[in-house]
């Protein structure tokens, strides 16, 4: 027996001597301390050991499992602690270097919990919200056809047509694959073509439309006639087949509070970083030196005009937003950034906030109206707009309507 499960027996025998000493009775009472160990001062107890143990993966769960896995898992937390205790019997924390990194990760860690528990915990996604989100990238929740198939192929019909009429005889087609296929990849393996969309690479075919649109037409279990394509022939059967679905809402629903969540987690930090800004009052020296030399709303305009990813784009608008909210393209650009978000990004929940937002900053600006009728059409079927000018068309064809 080696020494570590030697080890780990007399634990074993030790925590169960322990756990007895650390129940009594009083009368009919038997209190129970929880404890698990005890290491010098430093004690760790069974529900800090449960803590600890939820918290690993399940492959590293499977390494602990059962009584003796815990007792295992409860080693390591011994062994951690007692090098825990000794480095700071050893006073690493004020070693200026660790001391340095023990802040900025405890800084790092009061960052992330202010984000969760301040913005997005307080951050509720209505049920609409969620629904319309679903009905509009329906795209989005559509899983591919999958299909499992396993073949024989060479490069001769005459052959091709021999296994066919082997087939209708009884004969099996993995016995053919893997005695006389041509394909070298999937011989071995009786043909086995794994799993693969249509359409998609499929294992040694490559991709083929002529080979994937003739195995799409077949059913589970069906073998398919003398299949022609780039690289010979191929006699196919389909072990399995799961055609193309749309998931229900119940099944993405969370996936999309969370997306729905995170699109408006910045909206919600903006808001309250300029709620603790107005509070601290800091000064930014470096933010002075930059506006400086900040380009003007004309530049940032022209630059976003020119640019072709959307993201980029939005965000040269928004630098008129911030820069510029008193200037005649401010309004135009927030219009802008709606625009990109519903015609190119297809995000209408994005679009209509930043749409809303522009009606309540820039009432009668000259792009009001089109803010509102892009959010009364938004969730109409329309043809997408590929700029400004062809929106404000169609608004003028529907008015003359």
């Amino acid at each position: 027996m080696d020494s570590r499960r030697l080890f780990a027996m007399i634990l074993a025998v030790i925590l169960t001597v322990a756990a007895a000493s650390c129940s009594r009775e009083e009368g009919d009472v038997k209190l129970k301390t929880g404890l698990a160990a005890k290491i010098g001062d430093s004690k760790i107890t069974k529900d800090e050991v449960e803590e600890r143990f939820e918290q690993l993966s399940e492959k590293q769960k499977d390494d602990f499992k059962g009584k003796r896995g815990k007792v295992e898992f409860l080693d390591k937390l011994i062994e951690e602690e007692i090098i825990y205790v000794e480095a700071k019997n050893l006073n690493l924390q004020h070693v200026p270097e660790i001391k340095k990194v023990l802040k900025q990760a405890e800084r790092n860690i009061l960052v992330s919990e202010y984000f969760n528990r301040e913005i997005l915990e307080k951050i509720d996604v209505a049920e609409e919200e969620i629904e319309a989100y679903y009905e509009g990238n329906l795209l989005e929740f559509t899983t591919r056809a999958l299909i499992k198939a396993q073949h024989t192929f060479t490069t001769s019909r005459k052959k091709a047509e021999e296994w066919k009429r082997r087939l209708a005889d009884g004969e099996s087609i993995s016995k053919i694959a893997k005695e006389e296929s041509e394909d070298d990849l999937t011989a071995p393996q009786a043909g086995n073509l794994g799993y693969f969309n249509p359409g998609g690479y499929i294992k040694f075919i490559g991709r083929s439309q002529t080979w994937s649109d003739a195995v799409n037409e077949l059913e589970s279990q069906e073998i398919s006639d003398i299949i022609e394509f780039e690289k010979g022939y191929s006699i196919v059967r389909v072990s399995e087949k799961n055609p193309e679905r749309i998931l229900p809402l119940s099944d993405v629903r969370q996936r999309i509070i969370e997306k729905l969540r995170a699109q408006r987690a910045r909206d919600t930090y903006e808001i309250a970083i300029a709620r603790l800004k107005d509070s601290y009052r800091p000064d930014n020296y470096l933010r002075d030196e930059l506006l400086e030399a900040v380009r003007s709303p004309e530049q940032y305009w022209e630059i976003a005009q020119m640019e072709s990813d959307s993201y980029e784009r939005i965000q040269y608008y928004r630098e008129i937003v911030e820069y510029y909210p008193d200037h005649k393209y401010a309004p135009q650009a927030l219009f802008m950034i709606g625009f990109v978000y519903a015609e190119e990004l297809q995000n209408r929940v994005e679009a209509r906030r930043r749409l809303d937002e522009l009606l309540q900053k820039y009432p009668d600006s000259e792009v009001a109206e089109s803010a509102k009728w892009m959010i009364d059409n938004m969730d109409t079927p329309h043809p997408s707009f590929e700029s400004f000018e062809s929106m404000k068309k169609a608004m003028k064809d529907k008015d003359s309507e």
